[in-house]
């Protein structure tokens, strides 16, 4: 059975649920989030440098744990 995620985003753009580690690696290369950690620790949050000096949380993603 595939692994199900859920990635968000701050800003209103909603979430989007998916599957597999494939998939997961193309969206972190698309929103530049590291899967690994996801892969470990079940989460990660996506970090802008750029929109402050202290970078500001913009989204995130997580594993879904009820599957």
């Amino acid at each position: 059975m595939k692994e199900t995620y859920t990635i968000w985003f701050q800003d209103g753009e909603g979430r989007e649920t998916f599957t597999g580690r494939t998939k997961l690696r193309e969206l972190a290369k698309r929103y530049d989030f590291d899967a690994n950690e996801v892969i470990k620790t079940g989460e990660t949050k996506m970090i802008s440098e750029e929109l402050s000096d202290f970078g500001d949380v913009v989204g995130g993603v997580f594993r879904d744990e009820g599957e």
